[in-house]
């Protein structure tokens, strides 16, 4: 089992992207002084982030004075749409055809993960600034997995599947990452580059819950009423380690709380269904025998 860890992505390792800031094609309007309504959202690109008034009715403050005032003249919506693919929700996505982005972390970062993506192909390569080009693959977003014999060939729905994992990117601290997501309407809802750290073994008896955050309610009559919410997965990740990396593994563990990570059960599929994009609410390491750690981690995606 392996996690990516991942790195802030901000003004000094966002080299470029095909997403502009503001974006109008997503209704973003930069900020300049004047009086603001209620509900006016408006970006401010130097912070990469969207504000609304809350104001009632209106306001002549700037977003950051605004937002820090009591009562509150603005608040904070979320990032732009050009930084949405780098916050911690899953379900924010940045829309364009083609999106290019270009990443340059200045640390060995082994680990490039997306999720929530529509596009129908994606590349990915890696550039040293020594060593030239170390890394180019091309990734097929058609999911076949429910194709498991000819009568499914021709019967099965066409499939593209939402994410990508790579824990094999080269070790080198000097790397440009370009990454290019195509398609029409092209979207992406989280992009992480990072480190990757081994935690062991996962084991068979790892399992997935699916979490539902609908609302269900019986009307007057008995109707049942649903209020349609996001989802999560919850995964419980049964891993095996040696008995000597007991110490290291709580730090490691220690480490990641509340930190938003890229949790792998099975690095060689990593599309098997038992890799997300969360956090772990719980873990415990058992010292099974001399030579043996059982480890225990639930974890909890993003919606």
């Amino acid at each position: 089992m392996k996690v990516i860890k991942p790195i802030n992505i901000d003004d000094s390792n966002l080299l470029s992207s095909t997403i502009p800031e503001p974006d109008s094609s997503a209704g973003e309007v930069e900020w300049t002084a004047g009086t603001y309504g209620k509900g006016v959202r408006r970006v401010v690109s130097s912070e990469h982030k969207v504000y609304e008034v809350v104001a009632d009715p209106d306001t002549t403050d700037d977003p950051g004075t605004g937002a820090a005032a009591s009562p509150q003249t603005w608040v904070e919506v979320g990032p732009t749409n050009k930084y949405a693919m780098f916050d911690n929700v899953n379900s924010t996505t940045s829309n364009g055809d083609d999106i290019v982005v270009e990443l340059k972390t200045g640390f060995v970062a082994t680990g490039l993960a997306g999720f929530n993506i529509t596009a129908s192909s994606i590349n990915i390569t890696c550039v040293s600034a020594v060593d030239g080009e170390v890394y180019n693959i091309d990734i097929d977003m058609i999911d076949n997995s429910a194709v498991v014999d000819w009568l499914t060939y021709f019967t099965e729905p066409f499939v593209i599947t939402d994410q990508f994992i790579f824990t094999d990117i080269p070790a080198y601290s000097d790397l440009t990452t370009t990454v290019t997501f195509t398609g029409v309407s092209a979207s992406v809802g989280t992009l992480i580059n990072g480190k990757v750290v081994d935690l062991g073994v996962a084991q068979y008896g790892t399992s997935w819950q699916g979490l539902d955050f609908s609302k269900k309610e019986r009307d007057q009559f008995g109707n049942v009423v649903i209020k349609p919410g996001l989802t999560a997965d919850r995964l419980d990740y049964d891993v095996t380690a040696e008995r000597d990396r007991f110490p290291s593994l709580k730090r490691e563990l220690r480490s990641l709380v509340g930190i938003p990570t890229v949790w792998i059960g099975n690095p060689d599929k990593p599309n098997d269904g038992t890799a997300t994009f969360g956090y772990y609410v719980d873990n415990q390491i058992n010292i099974s025998n001399p030579a043996l750690l059982d480890l225990t981690i639930t974890v909890e995606s993003f919606t």
